[in-house]
């Protein structure tokens, strides 16, 4: 599903990924574990199309990315702060990947009935962002991140703004999503426990490598 092979990027002299080769299987949980300023979310944005490589390959499905934009790369990306819309409400934030494909208002409102249920906030659509709580923000944002059903769905520290114990529950929760959806997911952490809770196998970087 997604290979990088010798991706690097460098800011002045220093080398944020170091010739990184990565493989990601379709239907795969991939966590990469490493402590702050390893890459890992430089790796992301390379991914993702965000941040260009100086060297290295991208692909997904075999297909060289190198110059494919953003929006066509078919990839999710969810950031540590959610990014929101607050002057969105819930069933807005959820909808937008959607609206911006072209799908109709009755399709958009059945995808979000969908995925708010399945992120366990049925009937949360007419919600505004600022009445929600930190572990439903992180729900909201899930679901707006697997709306348009990305071929990869990329979490950048996904729960590090949580307290312990919604994070040790939520982690499983996600673990059980994605099993039941297929889902392939990329996913960084500095959370040794959260890599090995939600991932089939764990990469460790440090140093951009």
């Amino acid at each position: 599903m997604l290979r990088l092979d010798g991706a690097t990027v460098r800011f002045g002299k220093r080398a944020a990924l170091d010739d990184v080769d990565l493989e990601v299987a379709e239907h795969e949980v991939v966590c990469v574990l490493g402590p702050s300023g390893s890459g890992k979310s430089t790796l992301l944005r390379v991914v993702a199309g965000l941040q260009t490589a100086d060297a290295g390959r991208v692909l997904l499905d075999g297909r060289d990315q190198r110059g494919v934009p953003v929006h066509r790369r078919g990839v999710g990306l969810m950031f540590q702060d959610h990014q929101l819309f607050p002057q969105r409400d819930v069933g807005g934030n959820v909808a937008f990947g959607l609206r911006m494909r072209g799908v109709g208002k009755a399709g958009q409102a059945r995808r979000v009935a969908e995925l708010l249920e399945m992120v366990g906030l049925p009937g949360a659509g007419r919600r505004a962002i600022s009445t929600l709580s930190g572990g439903e923000q992180q729900r909201v944002a899930l679901a707006r991140a697997l709306a348009p059903e990305p071929k990869l769905l990329m979490l950048d520290e996904p729960l590090g703004q949580l307290d312990r114990g919604l994070r040790e529950r939520l982690v499983v929760e996600l673990r059980q999503l994605f099993g039941r959806l297929g889902t392939t997911v990329l996913a960084v952490t500095h959370d040794q426990g959260e890599a090995f809770a939600l991932a089939d196998r764990v990469v460790v970087m440090r140093d951009g490598r």
